[in-house]
C-alpha cells in the first residue's frame, strides 16, 4: 500500500509552522495544540522528535522577548503619546462633534528601571541581597549568643 495517509504531525503541524511561530507570542503551547487540533501530549511529542518545530517555537519566543525588552526600555524612560476623544456638544439644538487631542506623558517607572538594571548590569546591587546578608550575620550572631549561654 504505496502513498499511505499522513500523519498527524504532517498533516496538521508541518504545514503550520509559520502560524506558530505567532502563535507562541500570544499563546500557550497546550492552546496551539488545541489550535492545531492535536492534543498537548503528541504536540510534546512532536517537539522532541521534531527540530524544525522546536526551532519554529524559539524564534516566536525571540521575536517576544525582543518587543517586551523594548516595550520595558519606553517605560523605563518614560515616553510621550496622543490620546484623542470625540466631543458632543449641543447649540441651539444642533449636535456638533469635534475631535480634542492631548499629549500624555508616561513618567519613567522606578519598577521598570530597576528590573532592567537588574537583569542587564552584573554590578547592579539589589537592596535585597544586602537584606539577606544582614539577616545571615544576625542569625550567626544569635547561634554565637546560644552557644556561649549554654557553656554558662
Amino acid at each position: 500500500m504505496a502513498g499511505g495517509r499522513k500523519n498527524k504531525y504532517e498533516e496538521y503541524v508541518l504545514p503550520h509552522l509559520d502560524e506558530i511561530k505567532e502563535m507562541i507570542q500570544t499563546m500557550t503551547e497546550k492552546q496551539i495544540a488545541t489550535q492545531l487540533g492535536v492534543s498537548e501530549q503528541s504536540f510534546n511529542n512532536y517537539k522532541k522528535e521534531h527540530e524544525e518545530l522546536r526551532q519554529a517555537l524559539k524564534e516566536g519566543r525571540k521575536g517576544l522577548v525582543s518587543e517586551l525588552k523594548s516595550a520595558l526600555k519606553k517605560k523605563a524612560f518614560g515616553y510621550t503619546y496622543e490620546e484623542s476623544k470625540v466631543v458632543i456638544r449641543k447649540e441651539d439644538g444642533k449636535e456638533s462633534r469635534y475631535i480634542e487631542k492631548y499629549t500624555k506623558v508616561a513618567h519613567p517607572d522606578t519598577g521598570a528601571i530597576h528590573l532592567l538594571l537588574k537583569n542587564l548590569d552584573p554590578e547592579w546591587h539589589n537592596d535585597d541581597s544586602t537584606v539577606i546578608s544582614m539577616k545571615e550575620a544576625e542569625l550567626e550572631l544569635k547561634k554565637i549568643k546560644i552557644e556561649q549561654e549554654a557553656w554558662e
